[in-house]
């Protein structure tokens, strides 16, 4: 019996969690060897090469908006003002929608993050309780997309909802998509 258990081998790889796992006699774990080896090498090879910068990484093809596309935006009112607006039956998704869009009219690249909607929804006395779940329902709507992981951007169906729920008023314009 002692004779079997010195024969058994075990070969295990990770590779983060991509795992290879090889066990049996030990003859036969060696006759992977050779194929692993190269295997490793070539992944050593890859690895060593240095990732192309982001610049050069396309991303998104990005072209240019015709003025006409997008109407001016009209100046940002505050927060607690435009959450105000939202009717009484206004649900969380709502609410994290909302804030959402609020943000992203305030950042550079025009996204929010959920932790950033759910602090802005939290300064002004109103607890979500799974705010993930909430930018997740949106996104199964359509009402949200993400931009890059873990920013998102709120949609053109996001944005007629938001004018829907502030019946007709969003940002103090006039109707979406009319």
């Amino acid at each position: 019996m002692s004779g079997e258990r010195d024969e058994r081998a075990r070969l295990r790889i990770d590779l983060a969690q991509r795992s290879i796992e090889i066990e049996g006699r030990e003859a036969f774990v060696e006759s992977f060897g050779e194929r692993i080896e190269c295997l490793l090498e070539r992944l050593l090879a890859i690895t060593a090469e240095p990732p192309p910068p982001l610049e050069e990484a396309p991303i998104r093809a990005e072209r240019p908006v015709p003025a006409e596309a997008e109407p001016p935006q009209a100046p940002l009112e505050p927060f607690g003002a435009f959450l105000h607006r939202l009717p009484n039956a206004a649900t969380e998704v709502d609410r994290m929608l909302a804030a959402g869009y609020h943000l992203e009219r305030q950042t550079a690249d025009g996204t929010f993050a959920t932790a950033d909607a759910n602090k802005l929804l939290a300064e002004h006395g109103i607890k979500i309780g799974n705010p993930s779940q909430c930018v997740r329902q949106s996104a199964m709507a359509k009402r949200v997309f993400t931009f890059t992981r873990g920013r998102y951007k709120v949609s053109q169906e996001g944005r007629r909802h938001l004018d829907r729920l502030l019946d007709g008023g969003l940002a103090g314009r006039g109707r979406i998509g009319s």
